[in-house]
Parts: structure tokens; sequence; C-alpha cells
């Protein structure tokens, strides 16, 4: 089985990253250059407007235009789409199962799925998660291990690895 950094999948999680981020950078932008709230009509209005009115709805737009400026850049994909997931969901609920009108039940579970789809493709960055047993490692320390173990499966050749294996610099 291919990869998914090897065709056709490389090329398709390409073009979810970049169709979810320009809808992400569409959708916040919107906002922010007019400020926009739709109508939606009964309960999922009344949410809506009652976000709008605690100032949350702003917020949440905003956040949608700065993750899709990141995923639009291949920057913080993964903490994007993560960040992203609370809000995919509450649209998800929304325009599927509140308002539920043909354009609603298009983009609810559009919205779920190309986020659901985008963490799946990056969430081998998470496998630790997923492990029963772990010792604590703390972000900054994380970041030289990683580090160190690219470095050495990346730029030394299979000689230099059994040099600083004789030497003791690698336990």
């Amino acid at each position: 089985m291919q990869g998914i950094n090897s065709p056709p999948w490389k090329y398709a999680v390409l073009w979810l990253r970049i169709y979810f981020g320009a809808d992400l950078l569409w959708s916040g932008f919107r906002y922010i250059s007019t400020g926009w709230v739709p109508f939606i009509p009964g309960t999922a209005g009344a949410y809506v407007q009652a976000l709008d009115a605690i100032h949350m709805f702003p917020v949440v737009k905003y956040m949608e235009c700065v993750l899709g400026i990141l995923m639009l850049c291949n920057r913080f994909v993964l903490l994007a789409a993560i960040f992203e997931f609370p809000t995919s969901v509450s649209i998800f609920w929304i325009n599927t199962f509140i308002v539920a009108a043909p354009r609603q039940l298009f983009s609810g579970p559009n919205q779920l799925l190309m986020n659901g789809l985008l963490i799946l493709a990056y969430s081998g960055y998470m496998a630790s998660v997923f492990k029963p047993k772990l010792t604590p490692l703390a972000l900054w320390e994380g970041f030289k291990v990683d580090v160190w173990k690219e470095s050495l499966k990346l730029k030394k050749t299979p000689e230099m690895r059994r040099g600083i294996v004789e030497s003791g610099e690698l336990r």
C-alpha cells in the first residue's frame, strides 16, 4: 500500500488542505469585511444571534480567518484542524439536525468531513496519544527528541550512525 505522501494521496490531501483553508479564509474574511451575520430562522438563528450578542461569533470568524491562512500556507495544519474541529461539529449539528435546509444539509456534513479527513491525514503526529502507557515528556523536550530522531534518519549515513552509537552519544 502506498503511503499518504505519495501520489495520489499526496494530491488529495493537498487539495483538501487548500480547499478547506480557502473555505475558512472566505468565511472569516466575509464576516471581517462586512460584519454580516447570516439570518437563520428558528432556534439555530437565535443561537447564532446570541453568539453575536456575546461577541463570540466575531471570535469564531477571526479564528477561522487565521486558521484558513495557516492551512493555505501549510503551517501548523494539524493544530489548525484541531482548533477548528469544535466549530465544525457545531456547524454540522446546527446545519444537519436543527436547520436541515437543502443548503445546510450540504455545508454542515461537508465542513465536518473536510475537517475530519484533514485531521486523519495528519494524525500520525498524534500516534503517541493512543499508546496506553507513556512517560512524561514536556513539549520542549519533545521537540528535541523529534528533531534528533529526524536528523539521524535523514542526514546520517549508516557509518555515521554506527560511529555515534559506538561513541556513546546515542543511548
